[in-house]
């Protein structure tokens, strides 16, 4: 493709935002195979503020539409970068996609299995691609430590992992960012599936794929908000989860966390193998974004400078330009750069779609055995054997 791809943004609320800037930042770095040619937002006013802000930013004047459908009846593009609300990502990327448009969708890629697997079948159809968001494992510090423990070996075979974040994190529902994320129906989960999906994500590419997950959960929050698209509402995602996580390889895992968890607070991730272990420096669900420092069986202690400073030392220059186009670390930049990279050159993105699903499906089965009581294999939720928590929102939403 030797023209610029043609670009859209639909939705265009905060992790749009977010989106928005590593494309700001490619084009600052000189990379210039794209050009956003259109927003899209039933939030008119959030579309115009990003029509002005690419304006002064990177010189360009795209087009502001209400709807998906009218976006692609007047405007020819290549490519769409769908970060709607996730009961929204299907809708807008399957019209996309039946008419040959490649997406790349927000995680977690659809509100329900099923939802995925409608995308999916439009972009089998069609040949389009399509491409997930996901940013975590893609900055510098996650990539470090991948390559410590599955190259390095630094911690030996890995044993056990326990990831515990518990105290009392207010959530200001009044906030739009935030009151839809407080009802299933637009969110299809709380943090297990918002924030959650990041840590799925890490743990499979790091640690491989999980046998089966146990998760017990509370949802006790007493307040309403006012749902976009569903009026008032009383918030029903989880408030409370503890998880066990079990491995194909043998690995077992603690996932715990809650926003509910008065008086003393816990913050801690720390995955132990026969050599060591390694603690985590992030305290969210964003696994490793910060580094991790090695601890040693001997005592001997490696902060996470200097594995920083080992795997830089033993990347080539191809390779380097690869991971970290123009010099960029973060992951949002390097996604935005990845999906017009995958575009451009007609190849697989470094995220797909079934790389996707898997994460998703992770945090589903969590939700599933909770709601079953009993453990569950995330590979019976992609199958759609087991899918008891996500049948009312499929019911919903007609999916």
């Amino acid at each position: 493709m030797s023209e610029k791809i043609k670009l859209a943004i639909v939705g265009c609320g905060g992790m749009a935002g977010a989106h928005l800037t590593g494309y700001e930042n490619l084009v600052k770095n000189g990379y210039d195979k794209f050009e956003i040619v259109a927003v899209c937002d039933t939030n008119q006013k959030n579309a115009k503020g990003f029509v002005k802000r690419l304006g002064q930013s990177a010189d360009m004047n795209p087009t502001p539409y209400a709807t998906v459908e009218a976006m692609l009846k007047a405007q020819d593009i290549d490519a769409a970068d769908i970060c709607t609300p996730h009961a929204f990502h299907h809708t807008a990327a399957i019209p996309c996609l039946k008419k040959g448009v490649d997406v790349m969708v927000e995680k977690p890629v659809g509100i329900t299995v099923r939802a995925t697997k409608k995308m999916m079948k439009a972009a089998e159809k069609s040949g389009a691609m399509i491409a997930t968001a996901e940013q975590v494992r893609r900055c510098l510090p996650p990539r470090a430590i991948e390559w410590a423990i599955n190259k390095k070996k630094m911690i030996g075979k890995p044993r056990f992992f326990s990831m515990e974040v518990m105290g009392v994190m207010p959530f200001d529902w009044k906030k739009y960012a935030l009151a839809w994320r407080a009802v299933k129906l637009l969110t299809g989960g709380g943090q297990i599936f918002d924030g959650g999906v990041h840590f799925c994500d890490m743990m499979l590419h790091v640690f491989g794929p999980v046998e089966e997950a146990y998760c017990v959960l509370t949802s006790q929050h007493d307040a309403t908000v006012s749902a976009p698209t569903l009026g008032k509402r009383k918030v029903d995602v989880e408030d409370t989860w503890l998880a066990t996580l079990r491995f194909e390889s043998g690995l077992i895992g603690n996932w715990s966390w809650s926003c509910t968890g008065y008086g003393h607070e816990v913050q801690s991730g720390v995955y132990y193998g026969e050599k060591g272990s390694f603690k985590d420096r992030q305290n969210w669900m964003h696994a490793f974004q910060l580094g991790a420092d090695l601890k040693l069986k001997s005592g001997k202690e490696v902060p996470y400078e200097d594995i920083q400073k080992r795997y830089l030392k033993q990347l080539s220059k191809r390779r380097k330009d690869q991971l970290f186009p123009y010099g960029l670390t973060d992951g949002i930049s390097n996604e935005c750069w990845d999906f017009v990279e995958a575009i451009a050159k007609g190849r697989a993105p470094e995220v797909d779609v079934h790389a996707g699903m898997k994460a998703k499906c992770l945090s589903f089965a969590l939700y599933e055995s909770a709601t079953c009581g009993k453990p569950v294999k995330p590979a019976d939720v992609e199958s759609g054997k087991v899918r008891a928590y996500q049948r009312p929102i499929d019911e919903y939403w007609k999916i």
